[in-house]
Formats: C-alpha cells, structure tokens, sequence
C-alpha cells in the first residue's frame, strides 16, 4: 500500500505538517491553560506582587493565544489557489451540427 501512496504523498512535507500542527496545538493549549491558571491564583493570591504577577503572566499568556488565532485565520486567508482553469477552446462550446440540425427541422 505504501508503494501506491508513495506517488500520492509527499511524506516529508506530511511530516512537517504534522509536527507544526502537534507542536501549536499543544503550544496554545498549553498557554491557554496557563492563562486560565494565572486568573484562578490571581484572586486568590494575597500579596499584591504574586497578584500582579499573575496578572501580567495571564495577559501575556491571553495576547499570545489572540495572536495565534490571529496568524491562523490571516494563514487561511492567504492559501494558495489551486491551479487556474485553462480556458475552454471556442470549438469545444459549440454543439454538434446533428444536435443543431434536429433542433432547427423540428422547428419548422
């Protein structure tokens, strides 16, 4: 099966794909729930340091997640387009003489 889809797939870009994808899926999750966890300590912390520290580390954290949707969505946006359609020959748009022929006898 492999042989086959060796044609078919450029396994060292699918390689590289699936390491970017598990690296910043794993990445946003990991700041996101990091961000998640400097609100939680934030209001429960009792010095006003380790508050303002958390709070920072959270909006850090939250910038980064925004700016990583941000590059998703302008990535989606500016794909490439597929391969442009060639223009069809004039000829290949007309219909068959029998096909026209028909249609005018019938007309009459």
């Amino acid at each position: 099966m492999s042989i086959i889809a060796t044609a078919l797939i450029n396994w060292s870009e699918l390689w590289k794909i699936f390491v970017a994808a598990l690296v910043g899926g794993t990445g946003v999750v990991i700041v996101f729930g990091l961000l998640l966890l400097g609100i939680s300590r934030g209001q429960t912390a009792t010095k006003p340091k380790a508050r303002y520290g958390l709070y920072s580390l959270s909006g850090i954290c939250g910038v980064l997640v925004v700016a990583v949707a941000a590059a998703g969505i302008y990535a989606m946006t500016r794909k490439p387009s597929s391969a442009t359609r060639k223009p069809t020959p004039a000829a290949a748009k007309l219909t068959p003489a029998s096909a026209t022929q028909q249609r005018a006898a019938g007309s009459h």
